[in-house]
């Protein structure tokens, strides 16, 4: 509206001003990422054991780490890029970090992800030996199955992890028992996390300006015009922030069980269950869920071109992509029909669509988007606690989670057809997987 004012309802002169700030943005990113390289985010490494050696008695010193193996050890190289090594150092020994030092029953190892050049300079002319023996090789694996490695964040939907190039990037001592003593100590600043959160804020920015320019001439429905004049009752707003809490329970619950992705249906169906039998007693009143069937054929090629340009926004430019033959269009039909469709049902089609009936559409997609960050919260503090020390776990949290929920609640507003938005949901998760890079 804003901006319709500024252009004297002019649709060129406002695709202008519209084109302008993105290329202004677009400039912005280039000029981020150049000053700080180590702000975008990078595939996840694959880990797989290369070789395993035994080395001699070896002190070494880094970063504030100090390590003493008086009787030698093994070391295993399970990563190596043309910047750095990561490894398992397994032995007793002496543990230190910022003067703290680790008693020989609670740390029996070191994951470390080092700099090459920096790995030789600590390593010296220590002899590397491999070995031969079968427990030994087989120890060394059982501890490795049970690492964890540089944390992936956004693992559910692009998964990208975030890595520096200079000397000691990442580290956590191992147990005796091979078991992952975390939190990890990762070697990042506070400018290289808040950079990161500016560029991909900046490429939500940019996917949504896209979409108002395709969508200049969008009007509301008079469906949606009447909605906002009969705002919902305080039970149908009261029970938004229940709602959210049974879904993020329902992904805590399918998460710790380790059951398979599609039984979150069978949570997703009960809400929507539970909310029209609510809807059939008069408790809630004008619940579509986003089933406008009058609107069902807009927004599927806005919804394509916005998973494209958050695909490439989070992961880069593709170099390939393997569809896979009929076995990835069914599971993409019933990742739809299972997952994407009902998520954006209760998301948008409720509430999103009941905020917004409340408090205006703006003010209605800003309440889903905190929503969206705090489950988000919630969900990594019951699944995977640890990740909340690591930093890069708040860009998830408050950048790409509520940035997709943005894109996704824009859609809905402009088009009103929540099968577009599970399209566009459904591609976020599927297409990554397909994509080669």
């Amino acid at each position: 509206m804003l901006l319709k004012k500024i252009s004297g309802k002019n649709y060129f002169v406002a695709l202008l001003i519209l084109l302008g700030i993105t290329i202004v943005l677009l400039s912005s990113i280039f000029i981020l990422t150049a000053v700080m390289p180590d702000t975008l985010g990078n595939r996840p490494h694959d880990y797989s054991i290369s070789n395993i050696c035994e080395f001699e008695p070896w002190f070494f010193e880094i970063d504030g780490l100090r390590i003493y193996f008086p009787g030698g050890g093994i070391i295993a190289t399970v990563n190596e890029t043309d910047i750095n090594r990561s490894i398992m150092l397994l032995g007793e020994g002496i543990f230190e970090h910022n003067d703290q030092t680790l008693d020989e029953n609670s740390a029996g190892g070191l994951f470390m992800v080092i700099e090459h050049e920096q790995f030789e300079q600590i390593r010296g002319d220590n002899l590397f030996v491999p070995v031969e023996n079968r427990h030994q090789l087989n120890f060394v694996s059982e501890v490795f199955e049970q690492q964890e490695g540089i944390p992936t964040i956004w693992e559910s939907k692009m998964p990208i992890s975030f890595q520096s190039q200079d000397d000691l990037v990442y580290f956590y001592f191992i147990s005796p028992e091979g078991k992952p003593l975390l939190p990890p100590e990762a070697n990042y600043t506070l400018i290289d996390i808040f950079g990161s959160a500016l560029i991909y804020s900046l490429f939500f920015l940019i996917i949504i300006i896209l979409l108002t320019v395709f969508t200049l001439d969008h009007r509301y429905s008079h469906y949606w015009v009447h909605l906002a004049k009969n705002p919902p009752g305080f039970f149908s707003l009261g029970i938004v922030p229940i709602i959210a809490g049974l879904f993020v329970t329902n992904e805590i619950v399918t998460t710790l069980n380790q059951w398979p992705d599609y039984y979150l249906v069978f949570g997703y169906v009960a809400v929507i269950i539970a909310l029209t039998i609510l809807s059939r007693y008069d408790k809630i009143d004008y619940l579509d869920l986003g089933l406008r069937w009058d609107m069902i054929k807009h927004g599927y090629i806005l919804a394509i071109f916005s998973a494209g340009l958050i695909i490439i926004a989070i992961k880069g430019l593709p170099e390939e992509l393997n569809i896979g033959g009929i076995g990835t269009l069914i599971h993409f039909s019933l990742f739809f029909l299972l997952i994407g469709l009902p998520r954006e049902m209760i998301w948008r089609g409720y509430i999103q669509a009941f905020l917004s009936r409340q408090l205006g559409p703006n003010w209605g997609l800003f309440l889903m988007i905190l929503l969206v960050a705090i489950t988000r919260y919630i969900f990594i503090l019951a699944t995977e606690p640890w990740m909340i020390a690591y930093p890069y776990t708040y860009l998830e949290i408050a950048v790409l989670a509520p940035g997709t929920a943005a894109v996704l609640g824009f859609l809905f507003l402009r088009t009103e057809n929540i099968f577009a938005c599970a399209l566009l949901h459904s591609l976020l998760i599927v297409l990554p997987g397909i994509i080669q890079y």
